[in-house]
């Protein structure tokens, strides 16, 4: 009965009630009462298809454009007026597309005035407009509407989608990393960051190639050549860190509370810390990539993760196992609904190398307690193969 109720078979009931009334008892009172609701119920469905119809969106935002998840997001809407009479609250819904996963946006003006342009994103509705998950997301969809003055109907319009895309940087999660930074040896004498051993002794020297670290550059040697000139040592060393993360599948995928993206997070926290630190990165996502070396290259490289497969986890690993040198230290980043047995096939690529290795465990925010006891047993698994643990609630 309710669903039957509604406010414009109300209005249409009261029309036709009064317009029987005044047909029968022919009071100018009760055609004056009639007039008037006809009138109001014609604007109600009328005016909200008159002010879309000649309403038009443009949005400047260019394409390639980078914002982190969860922060306002300036997306440069500019809704234009044609007509003579101003519009009352349209509102403006954008659909973006990532992963088989979908995000409305919607945001709503209270006037676009008469032939003007009103932005759709300024100071009072730029924090309306917010990513919650990191991912590539790519415009599918712009679309108008309107339910001005009485809410009778909506009124929708659907506007030409131009190509647009956007990368929604994770957010870092804030890490302590347990485990006192340590400096793996570098026999090839091309990294200066850490000096390992009492000889500072300059080995050779060999003209610049391109691609070579421009720190490695010997100023005063190069002036005398008169070429570039880049400088070895006998000893050196570095701090590295090779990072491992499991990227979230489908459910968790592009659901910005679970355990899953919650990991990308804390991958993103881990990488922040050892950039801090002075370490050489290397991050692992898939064992069909080659490893990314750069902290800013590695935030875009988890925006755009991607599930690889029930046994991602232990290709990866087995790839970050064969770089690996003595003296290094590894994290592996999981979220904690990950199952057991894939944890340990991770970990039996890393048993007999001499590498710290920490197992970093993400819990979503819902925090419940199967995710606490799933998490609860995973740091048992890794304490039993010698691992450091360390888990990260979603904040």
């Amino acid at each position: 009965m309710e669903r039957w109720l509604s406010r414009s078979r109300v209005l249409l009931a009261l029309c036709g009630v009064l317009l029987v009334a005044a047909l029968n008892r022919r009071d100018p009172m009760v055609y004056g009462m009639f007039l008037f609701l006809a009138t109001v119920t014609v604007l109600g469905f009328v005016v909200p298809w008159l002010s879309l119809r000649t309403t038009t969106v443009r949005l400047q935002t260019a394409a390639g454009t980078e914002v982190i998840e969860g922060t306002a997001c300036d997306l440069s809407i500019v809704v234009e007026r044609r007509a003579r009479w101003p519009a009352f609250l349209v509102e403006i819904e954008t659909e973006w597309e990532w992963a088989s996963q979908r995000v409305v946006l919607r945001q709503t003006l209270p006037i676009v005035r008469a032939r003007k342009s009103a932005p759709a994103s300024g100071t009072a509705l730029a924090g309306v407009v917010r990513f919650p998950c990191r991912g590539h997301y790519r415009l599918v969809a712009v679309r108008l509407s309107s339910g001005f003055p009485l809410g009778l109907v909506h009124a929708r319009h659907s506007m030409q989608c131009p190509d647009i895309a956007l990368h929604v940087l994770p957010r870092a999660q804030p890490v302590y990393w347990p485990l006192p930074w340590s400096v793996a040896a570098d026999p090839r004498g091309e990294l200066t960051l850490r000096q390992r051993g009492a000889s500072f002794e300059l080995g050779a020297m060999r003209a610049y190639q391109h691609g070579d670290a421009v720190g490695r550059v010997n100023w005063r040697a190069s002036a005398r050549a008169g070429e570039l000139v880049i400088q070895h040592f006998q000893q050196t060393g570095a701090i590295r860190l090779r990072v491992v993360v499991h990227a979230p599948s489908l459910p968790a995928l592009g659901n910005a509370d679970s355990a899953g993206e919650q990991a990308i997070r804390l991958a993103v926290g881990v990488c922040d810390a050892a950039a801090a630190h002075g370490a050489q990165l290397f991050l692992y996502g898939s064992a069909d990539l080659s490893p990314v070396q750069d902290a800013a290259l590695a935030r875009r490289a988890l925006a755009a993760a991607l599930p690889a497969g029930e046994d991602g986890l232990r290709w990866a690993s087995a790839r970050a196992a064969t770089d690996a040198a003595a003296g290094e230290q590894v994290a592996l980043v999981i979220p904690c609904d990950l199952p057991v047995m894939a944890l340990q096939s991770a970990l039996a690529e890393w048993s007999g190398l001499d590498c710290a290795v920490v197992v970093c465990i993400a819990l979503g925010r819902a925090g419940t307690t199967a995710q606490t006891t799933a998490a609860a047993q995973l740091r048992r698994t890794a304490a039993s193969a010698g691992c450091a643990t360390f888990m990260e609630v979603a904040t």
